[in-house]
């Protein structure tokens, strides 16, 4: 017997009439590759870069295993100073870069096809001047001619993908959300880096306006690994033949697109419950390159789409299985709130035409819960106790401020919480956190971080409390 909730929900689909390019276009684009490549080098340089370690063996993708080798013959200290610097003023996330090397020309050729929306000029000026350092090293790596002789691999890459997604997918999407798109691209990247797995993924889901229309694309990493083989020649896999894989990224990146474009409106509300993030949800949520707290909401809300939109398809095997890997797995604790508030949408086309309309609706769900509530789907405790923390500095520290997972000490931001001065070379301060506390020092930015004597450069302080506790901190020297 069909479930009610989910017959409206075939009905809403029914309902909506909308003409679509059905048609998802399978390219490559050698501006991401050659940031992938860069960013491998970053990650061999420093001993990780988000979800790379730049240690393990990475035969399993021989497209970035290759690169990777062939970049070893040179000094790349240069763009990877350059990547390392980018990152510090735009934070710990990929996806303007990705956006900005979509947008410009194929390398080698400068400028851009359509503009680039970042309102922050520091990072829009950031980002065009990291592009242009990337095409560079471009230009002196040749990579132009070692893509087109791996021109075998890159076009097996694009027809795996050409074959496994469905016909008509598309319009199913555009209905739900009550939206088209001028264009759908889906951007194969062999050289993408992941840690290894029977299957992985990692993808990105960049949107932006063109003069007759928005596009919508998504760029995807390999995610099947391959057997190692003598030859890059002799491969007949290209690691991108996993129909069930393609069909969940194109619903879960393209779905970015849908999603991505209307809570950007409401980032400041969404951040007004950034200490769920900072109490809650971030021991678990860095590790998977979602720390950003509007990035996590995000997250949840495309992937809650997705459990919708497999039910809408008569599909609930998938659904249950989507609510295993994303509640269970990766702790999207959150998607059965959203789930519920979800069916409001579905349930009432007259009163919202298209997912726009529910939006604001859709995000009283973060007024609706607590830290408490999260913790305690996460399994985390809910215990607090008082941490008190002195700081031996260098003479002529100046002020010292501390910031760490929770909102009594800043939530991450650098220059927020002031540690009282006690005389030339000490500072103090108390405050009440949860078991799990995570912290850092700095002089008011993270350009001015502290290190810490027996802490390894640029990592948290890490504790793990089960009473009060008062603790000793020896400062070496700051960042400059």
């Amino acid at each position: 017997m069909i479930n009610k909730s989910i017959l409206t929900l075939m009905m809403f689909l029914l309902a909506v009439n909308l003409k679509s390019q059905s048609k998802v276009d399978v390219e490559f684009n050698p501006n991401i590759a050659t940031y992938s490549i860069a960013e491998y080098l970053v990650a061999k340089h420093q001993g990780r870069l988000f979800y790379i370690d730049g240690k393990t063996d990475i035969s399993y993708l021989p497209l970035a295993d290759l690169a990777n080798k062939e970049m070893g013959k040179y000094d790349n200290s240069k763009i990877i100073k350059a990547m390392q610097d980018y990152l510090q003023i735009v934070g710990q996330q990929q996806d303007l870069a990705y956006q900005t090397l979509i947008k410009h020309n194929i390398f080698p050729a400068k400028g851009y096809a359509y503009e680039i929306e970042e309102n922050e000029r520091n990072k829009k000026e950031t980002v065009e001047q990291f592009a242009e350092q990337l095409r560079e090293f471009y230009i002196e790596r040749k990579l132009g001619i070692f893509f087109k002789s791996q021109s075998h691999f890159i076009e097996g890459a694009k027809n795996e993908v050409r074959k496994n997604i469905p016909a008509g997918y598309m319009i199913k999407m555009e209905k739900y959300y009550g939206q088209r798109f001028l264009a759908y691209r889906f951007y194969v990247n062999p050289f993408d880096v992941l840690p290894y797995s029977e299957v992985f993924w990692h993808g990105n889901g960049p949107m932006f306006r063109s003069e007759k229309g928005q596009i919508a694309n998504m760029i995807s990493s390999a995610y099947v690994p391959l057997k190692k083989k003598n030859d890059i020649k002799d491969y007949t896999e290209f690691g991108f033949n996993h129909q069930e894989t393609t069909n969940f990224l194109i619903t879960h990146e393209f779905g970015h697109s849908f999603v991505n474009q209307y809570l950007g409106q409401y980032e400041a509300k969404i951040n007004q419950s950034n200490h769920l993030m900072s109490e809650a949800f971030i021991s678990k949520m860095d590790a998977q390159g979602y720390s950003y707290w509007p990035s996590c909401v995000g997250e949840h809300i495309v992937r809650t789409g997705e459990i919708r939109i497999a039910l809408a398809n008569a599909n609930p095997e998938l659904a249950k299985k989507l609510r295993q890997q994303h509640i269970k797995e990766n702790s999207f604790v959150l998607i059965p709130d959203f789930e519920k508030k979800m069916e409001e949408y579905e349930n009432n086309i007259t009163k919202y035409k298209s997912f726009k309309d529910f939006v604001p609706e859709l995000l009283t769900v973060l007024d609706e819960t607590s830290v408490e509530k999260i913790r305690a789907k996460l399994g985390l405790p809910n215990e607090k106790y008082e941490a008190t923390i002195t700081v031996n500095v260098p003479e002529n520290s100046g002020d010292v401020y501390i910031t760490g997972n929770q909102s009594s000490i800043g939530s991450w931001n650098p220059q927020k919480i002031k540690l009282d001065k006690t005389n030339e070379t000490t500072r103090k301060i108390t405050f009440t956190t949860y078991p799990d506390l995570r912290f850092k020092l700095t002089k008011g930015s993270w350009d001015t971080e502290a290190k810490i004597d027996g802490i390894e450069e640029g990592k948290d302080v890490s504790l793990l409390l089960d009473k009060n506790t008062t603790l000793n901190y020896t400062v070496k020297n700051w960042k400059q």
